[in-house]
């Protein structure tokens, strides 16, 4: 044979979940699901093989497999089986222990076939799979809050940094009692504009707002962004061309409908006094203008896609 039963095996449990060797056992793909730790660290999903002694009844798997690649019937195919788990079975009762390929191996233990997984096994759904890490969104939101903080301290201090460097200018050796009145004086003087500078910086931070905030502000930025798929018309008349549209618009307008325009579509051109966004808004005002204008009882409310 161009590969061994167990090498055949391994490649039907890439594409199965379960696959038996007829009158020996079934191998079972078990599938552990992704975790995601208190910590952040999401640990990708797992395999594994589990081997079920009770699963002898042949679901055709193998044998298709082995019929396709060695190029034989599938008749043949059962025949290398039945042959394989003979010499399978003698071997293990004589306290063998057998290589699965790649799988794992097969021993007995008090007379029970015991499979034992190999731990690097390679499972080619998850090839590549690793652990990693996420930040959670509370870690992320006191990162970006204290960073602010940061900021905002190093402003100031930026501010007191230049203040005491043009502090220090006025400090000068020597003079008379009169100079050093003046420079005093000077000293008051710019000490008061360097506060009220101070304080209007300080005043003119951002304050850090809440994520809630944040998030609701951006909720509603994009609740304003996304446009309505469905327009709601009131149809109160139409016309098939446009010139009888426009005559019927204009009649309209003296009756007293002055916002009444023309919706052409793709067979009429109907004239409308009003639309809405919300079908349940159009539909009260349908309601309440019929009972309003007796006259007009008849219109109706006509829905288009927007594009």
């Amino acid at each position: 044979m161009r590969k061994t039963i167990f090498e055949y095996l391994e490649f039907a449990l890439s594409a199965y979940n379960c696959v038996v060797i007829p009158d020996f056992g079934g191998f079972i793909m078990n599938v552990n699901p992704a975790v995601l730790s208190i910590s952040g660290e999401i640990k990708p999903p797992k395999q594994s093989i589990v081997f079920n002694p009770v699963l002898k009844h042949d679901d055709g798997i193998l044998a298709s497999y082995i019929s396709k690649g060695e190029e034989v019937s599938y008749n043949t195919a059962l025949k290398k089986i039945k042959e394989f788990v003979s010499n399978l079975k003698n071997d293990l009762k004589s306290g063998k222990t057998i290589e699965c390929a790649k799988l794992g191996v097969l021993r007995t233990d008090n007379d029970n076939i015991a499979f034992i997984a190999k731990a690097d096994a390679i499972y080619p759904s998850l090839f590549g799979l690793y652990p990693t890490r996420i930040k959670q969104l509370g870690m992320i939101e006191q990162s970006v809050t204290k960073e602010k903080r940061s900021l905002s301290l190093r402003y100031a201090a930026t501010g007191i940094a230049a203040a005491i460097a043009a502090l220090m200018m006025f400090i000068a050796p020597g003079g008379s009692i009169k100079d050093a009145n003046n420079i005093n004086t000077q000293k008051a003087d710019f000490m008061s504009s360097i506060t009220a500078t101070l304080s209007s910086r300080q005043n003119s931070i951002e304050p850090i707002s809440q994520p809630e905030e944040k998030i609701a502000k951006e909720e509603t930025a994009i609740e304003q962004k996304v446009a309505p798929t469905r327009t709601y018309y009131i149809i109160i008349g139409g016309e098939d061309s446009p010139a009888r549209a426009d005559r019927l618009l204009n009649k309209m307008k003296e009756s007293g409908f002055a916002d009444a325009k023309i919706l052409e579509t793709s067979d009429r051109y109907r004239i409308y006094i009003s639309s809405f966004d919300d079908k349940s808004e159009a539909e009260s005002f349908l309601t309440s203008f019929r009972k309003e204008n007796p006259k007009y009882e008849t219109a109706w409310l006509f829905s288009k896609r927007n594009r």
